[in-house]
This record gives structure tokens, C-alpha cells and sequence, in this order.
């Protein structure tokens, strides 16, 4: 259903996510969030190894626009999780964030930019190296000396040295937690929902648990597809599609 859905998610001026959202189980991530209208999008690199869903994902709008809409969703964030490098891309090569980005060159263009400054940036890491050198740039500044030198990260800090380590090390507002995500993911939950004074109808478990297996079992038995006329209908009853400008405008 993917080329389908692009097609009419483009004529509808939305995301992917969005229009398949609307037909979504609303235990799901898009289904929840076209229910509230919380934007949920899928990151630019992660079309890569998408395949033909990827790139109708990627087709539904242009990149601009996408681009803009996960920086406005950054920049309206106090807190962002960045679990399994799926935002590494838009957070520290970000064409529109000011602080550890690329954001200044938007910005002598005159578009509208962000900043994270201020802002509480997670990172769930497999990868112990990325709390090393965030350990390095606290201790000592290494990483920030290492960039205004213009010399090779790896060889000055003595790590293999990935691309969003940077930014990640030098953001005062970074917390580096070294585990897997599916062992993590539901300690943080529950650690909110504990903070928030809130009850959660459905916590996720580890996948290597026998819960997990459970869960993974219930998940495939009990969630249902993408119902197709519910995501029409409810197209109907919430958006309004895209108008089309005639070739000849002087024809009208």
C-alpha cells in the first residue's frame, strides 16, 4: 500500500506518516499520533534502507519540508532522546540548528533556525566510546581543542571517533546512558511514569525476557493492519487536500 499511500498523502500536503497514521491501530506509533496530532517522523538517512516504503516515505513531501518540520519539532522539544541514531543526522547536521549544527549558513540565507542550547539531548549507545568522549570533553574540553586545532579526532583522543560524537560531547545538556535500547527503553518508562504520577495501559519489556516474547506474541496476534477505509475516512473528516494550480492560470 506505500505507493498509494504516498500518492494521496502528497495530494492531502502531509506526510507518509501522518495519512498511514490515520488507518493505524492506535497501539501504534503512527496510529497514536495521528489520533493526537503529535507529529512522529521518520528521520531523512533512515530512508536508505527503507526500500520502496522508504522511499515513498521520502516522496510523500520534499525534503525541505521535511527538514523543516523534524527541526521545528527539535526546536519545540526540552527534552530529546536520541536511542538507536535514528535522529544523529537531523540533530548534528541539522541545515536549520545554530548551536552544534550547520544552522548558521540557513541563517546568512535568512531562514529560520533553532538552537539546542539549553535543551537535554539522551543518547542510548551500544557504543562505550561515545560516554568516553563525552567523559574527554567534560574533563578537559579535548573534543572542542581537538576542533579548533582543525586536527583528526580518532588520533587526538585516542577513540574511534564517529561523526555525531561531536556535537553530542560538547552540548552541555548531554547524558550519555551505554546500553542496549531494548534493555533501557523500559526502565526510563517506568522511571517516568513513576516521576509523572501517571498509570501506563502498556509498558514494553525487553525482548531478550520472556516478557518480550510474550509481548512480541501478543503484538503479532492482537494489533491489526493499516485499515485502509478507516484511513480514508478519517482523511476525510480531518484534512484538507493540497489545491492544485491549473498549467494555465490565465485560463481561469
Amino acid at each position: 500500500m506505500a505507493p498509494e499511500i504516498r500518492k494521496v498523502a502528497s495530494e492531502y500536503g502531509v506526510p507518509f506518516e501522518l495519512f498511514a497514521g490515520l488507518g493505524a491501530s492506535p497501539m501504534t506509533m503512527i496510529g497514536a499520533s495521528a489520533l493526537k496530532r503529535v507529529p512522529v517522523l521518520v528521520s531523512i538517512p533512515q530512508f536508505v534502507g527503507g526500500g520502496a516504503v522508504g522511499i515513498a516515505i521520502g516522496d510523500s513531501i520534499s525534503i525541505a519540508s521535511r527538514s523543516r518540520l523534524i527541526a521545528d519539532m527539535l526546536a519545540d522539544a526540552d527534552v530529546i532522546d536520541e536511542s538507536a541514531v535514528a535522529l544523529t543526522q537531523e540533530i548534528h547536521d541539522d541545515p536549520f540548528e545554530t548551536y552544534t549544527g550547520h544552522g548558521i549558513w540557513a541563517t546568512w540565507d535568512q531562514m529560520k533556525t533553532y538552537s539546542l542550547a539549553g535543551k537535554v539531548l539522551i543518547r542510548i549507545d551500544l557504543d562505550p566510546n561515545l560516554e568516553l568522549a563525552w567523559e574527554k570533553e567534560r574533563r578537559d574540553a579535548e573534543v572542542q581543542e581537538t576542533i579548533n586545532h582543525g586536527l583528526p579526532k580518532t588520533k587526538c583522543t585516542g577513540i574511534p571517533f564517529r561523526m555525531e560524537m561531536s556535537g553530542f560531547s560538547r552540548l552541555e545538556g548531554s547524558i550519555p546512558i551505554t546500553a542496549d535500547i531494548g534493555v533501557a527503553w523500559p526502565i526510563l518508562v517506568c522511571a517516568l511514569e513513576e516521576r509523572l504520577g501517571v498509570r501506563l495501559n502498556f509498558v514494553s519489556a525487553s525482548q531478550e525476557s520472556e516478557e518480550g516474547r510474550r509481548m512480541r506474541d501478543w503484538i503479532a496476534d492482537e494489533i491489526s493492519y493499516l485499515d485502509r477505509a478507516a484511513m480514508y475516512a478519517a482523511a476525510q473528516r480531518m484534512l484538507t487536500p493540497v489545491p492544485v494550480l491549473p498549467d494555465n492560470p490565465q485560463a481561469t
